[in-house]
């Protein structure tokens, strides 16, 4: 088995921030090296199908913003709009990928060590660990529905909208209440509302992966920033 670089929660939630504000600020022409960097950062880790996954749709939003005409009218600026959206967003989903499989007790008892508020931790590890649950629970809910007929992905479907929502939307809000549940029972026996100091099995602290990380991101936006990456 080939060893896989970890990196520390602080690390990958402050990387997440950066490429965020990066996202945000910086010009379309650098987007390319900051994906590549973040394809990267996130193949070190052994996340290889997500990255594969974010690079193709990547080259299909560059492809549609290349293909779009420079005045687009109709449905070509609807396509321009999701594409320009799509490249701005695409580099903090790839690296918030990382960031959500960490553990949420190891995410809660890193960042703790920011003094961050308790309220704030705790949104943040049930959001990382809720949205993908809700994937799996949405993928199940579909396969479900695809073997009764009546899936949303049918087209057959499509004319009758009040079926298709009772047959999918509904369970799915009804999984969502009972996985909110579980999550606040698995909570409240861990112990996460008790006033005193809590302890964890996770050891916090910064390595030399860590600093490296920080230290070449930083080196290529500065690079980038030189190059005219900012508005």
């Amino acid at each position: 088995m080939k060893r896989r670089i970890g990196f520390d929660p602080r690390v990958q939630l402050l990387i997440v921030l950066i490429t965020g504000l990066v996202s945000f600020l910086g010009e379309l022409h650098t987007f390319p090296w900051l994906i590549g960097f973040i394809a990267l950062y996130l193949a070190v880790q052994g996340i290889y199908k997500p990255t594969l996954w974010f690079l193709l749709t990547a080259a299909l939003l560059y492809a549609a913003k290349e293909w779009s005409p420079a005045s687009p009218t109709g449905l070509w600026t609807i396509v321009a709009f999701f594409s320009l959206l799509g490249l701005r967003l695409l580099p903090v989903l790839m690296a918030a990928v990382s960031l959500g499989r960490v553990p949420a007790g190891q995410l809660i008892v890193a960042l703790r060590t920011v003094r961050i508020p308790m309220g704030v931790l705790v949104a943040l590890a049930v959001s990382t660990r809720f949205l993908p649950i809700l994937r799996l629970e949405q993928e199940a809910i579909q396969t479900n529905a695809r073997l009764r007929g009546v899936s949303a992905a049918s087209p057959r479907n499509w004319l009758r909208p009040l079926r298709t929502f009772e047959y999918t939307i509904v369970p799915l809000l009804m999984r969502s209440l009972k996985i909110a549940d579980e999550l606040a029972a698995s909570a409240a026996t861990k112990g996460i509302d008790h006033p005193g100091p809590k302890t964890s099995l996770y050891p916090v602290a910064l390595r030399w992966q860590d600093a490296a990380v920080l230290l070449v991101y930083s080196c290529c936006l500065i690079a980038l920033f030189g190059y005219g990456g900012l508005k």
